[in-house]
């Protein structure tokens, strides 16, 4: 140790002397005021040191008559000496916890030279900035609202973080995140057009159900009775069907979305039953047939002869010939083509489910066109595990009305839906493999088909689709929001990449032998923004926002409890939960024979 440490190190310690000194001194003077009325007086600065160490009064001039209360001082002492002890433990204790808690690791993130300044989010995340593109966007609105425009992603540097409706938005959060309670409910609640919302619970509906039916008509699609509604919404899966390019699409996407084909290897047989199945709804639509006849045809080749003999007769040219060849042919090859459909019709066998498929006499009829028409939704709910899966049947009705929207603004000025058509597909994995995905993410926006999907992990994504196209879902997605809590390491260290490096100074200091003194020097490292385990680490409070050519945007996510309409909301999921408790008790409550009163009556029944 030098010279100059050492001097450091006394001055240090000299101080604390002093202080400590001092401190006494008080003590021994406010001990002899409250005794004798008067204070004594010290011989010098370390009296009251002296005092607590020795017990030597001497270094006193005790106030006259009166004595210099030893004993007591030295109590008050040792007291004192106690309570800054304690308080200096808690305090180590305190700041301790501080640098491992939640608070101090936002309060260094947001100190981090490197993320998205206030000015940056002002001029291209703000409300302001979407509504810059209002005019393009929605040019009929006069006043349009931030919300009409854009997606509300949460808050940062103090201002409200918006994204474009032109931006399709990827969001990914492991479950219990806060998903649903933080972003996805109030992206319901707040956009303004037509939108299709899916998920594997009732959450999100039981949330939003009632506010949504405040902008316009609510549909619930919910085949395996999971959303607990009274009058869930029947479709008819024939209706349209006797349009050959309508039978087609609609085949297709109901045998991709239970995930045939997902892989290369049963990839021509999925193709192969999407055509299958597609003959057999165009059969059902011109021969004025329902979804039972779907269900028994798909169900055996040798029962499909009779939809080959309405094909014939007043089907699309060939398609008759062609189903006839399929049924007629190599038995392997119909086996495996035969696979898909019966895979695809099986969830018809439950009597609930094939009912949501046959509209009663007077149900309301759900037509895609009259739908995007105006801030309508529609709530699609499904499992995609167990047999009565209902993955593929989603996934066509979601097809049919993306479909007639894209068709609709190819039509129409500028090739934009002049009311923007939302899809919140929450858990869409868990659900279907929707095979137009990865396109509508990538041109959608610019049609008005404003997409935000939802993902656990990327690598959920990629068992329902291809790792390719994964990728591509995810290099659509212009806005990526990231919650805590994701594991999966080699996507963390994507997104750490992605977010960029920050530049660190750290002093160093070396000692000499040879020559007193020491030298300092300033190094400038290169780290991560943030770090691999920073993201994992991420509280619920706190999201990632990587939008476009910007820099990261740390986003405060608040609970759709702190709304403004928070209070209606709650109100509107009460009663939502109210009408599903009511549903589901009825739905098991046991079922009791009539009981008999007379024995007379009894007899009559038994009576053969």
């Amino acid at each position: 140790m030098n010279e100059g440490t050492i001097g450091k190190s006394l001055a240090v310690a000299f101080a604390a002397l002093v202080m400590i000194a001092v401190a006494f001194a008080g003590v021994a003077d406010g001990i002899t005021r409250l005794t004798c009325g008067a204070p004594a007086k010290p011989d010098s600065l370390f009296s009251g040191l002296w005092l607590a160490l020795i017990g030597d009064p001497t270094v006193y001039t005790a106030p006259d008559g009166c004595e210099v209360p030893v004993w007591q001082i030295r109590i008050a002492d040792l007291l004192a000496v106690a309570l800054i002890v304690a308080a200096a433990v808690a305090v180590l204790l305190w700041w301790q916890r501080y640098r491992q808690s939640d608070r101090a690791f936002l309060a260094d993130l947001k100190l981090r030279p490197g993320f998205a300044t206030p000015s940056e989010i002002r001029q291209h995340l703000s409300s302001k900035a979407v509504l810059r593109r209002a005019p393009q966007l929605r040019p009929d609105l006069d006043r349009p609202a931030a919300t009409d425009v854009g997606w509300r992603v949460g808050a940062s540097r103090g201002m409200d973080v918006y994204v474009s409706i032109e931006d399709s938005v990827a969001l990914e959060g492991p479950p219990r995140s806060g998903k649903g309670y933080r972003v996805l409910i109030s992206a319901i609640l707040d956009w303004s057009g037509p939108l299709i919302t899916t998920s594997t619970t009732n959450d999100n509906l039981t949330a939003t159900l009632q506010m949504r039916k405040r902008r316009g008509q609510v549909h619930v699609l919910d085949p395996q009775g999971l959303s607990g509604m009274r009058d869930p919404l029947r479709i008819d899966p024939v209706a349209g069907c006797d349009d050959p390019l309508v039978a087609t699409q609609r085949g297709t996407a109901i045998i991709t979305g239970t995930a045939l084909g997902s892989s290369a290897t049963n990839a021509e047989w999925a193709q192969a039953s999407g055509i299958v199945l597609g003959r057999l709804l165009h059969a059902a639509a011109v021969g004025g047939r329902n979804v039972t006849d779907i269900y028994d045809w798909g169900s055996s080749p040798a029962l499909a002869r009779t939809a080959v003999d309405i094909l014939r007769t007043d089907g699309a040219p060939g398609w008759g010939d062609s189903l006839e060849a399929t049924i007629a042919g190599d038995q392997k090859l119909v086996s495996s083509i035969w696979f898909g459909v019966q895979g695809a019709v099986a969830p018809l066998a439950v009597p609930q489910i094939r009912d949501t498929f046959q509209p009663h006499p007077g149900d309301p009829t759900f037509d895609p066109r009259e739908f995007l028409d105006a801030p309508n939704t529609l709530y699609l709910l499904g499992s995609s595990s167990g047999a009565a899966a209902m993955g593929g049947w989603l996934s066509a009705v979601l097809d049919d009305v993306v479909e007639v929207a894209r068709t609709r603004a190819l039509a129409s000025v500028g090739s934009r839906l002049h009311l923007p058509l939302g899809l919140i597909l929450d858990e869409i994995v868990n659900m279907f493999r929707w095979a137009n995905l990865p396109r509508i993410m990538a041109d959608g926006g610019g049609r008005g088909i404003c997409t935000f999907v939802v993902l656990q992990a990327l690598s959920q994504a990629e068992t329902a689709w291809s790792r390719a196209e994964a990728d591509t879902i995810w290099a659509a997605a212009t806005a990526k929001v990231l919650l805590g809590g994701a594991s999966h390491v080699d996507h963390l260290r994507d997104i750490e990449t992605l977010l960029g490096e920050r530049d660190t100074r750290r002093t160093q200091r070396s000692w000499s032998t040879t020559s007193h003194g020491h030298q300092t020097s300033e190094q400038v490292d290169r780290r991560p923004l943030m770090s691999v385990d920073e993201i994992r680490r991420m509280p619920q409070t706190l999201g990632l926002l990587a939008y476009r050519n910007r820099r990261g945007v740390l986003l405060d996510l608040a609970g759709w409890d702190e709304r403004r309409d928070a209070r209606h909301i709650t109100a509107g999921k009460h009663a939502t939960e109210t009408e599903q408790q009511a549903v589901f008790e009825a739905a098991h409550r046991p079922t009791r024979p009539p009981e008999v009163t007379h024995p007379e009556e009894a007899e009559e029944v038994t009576e053969p």
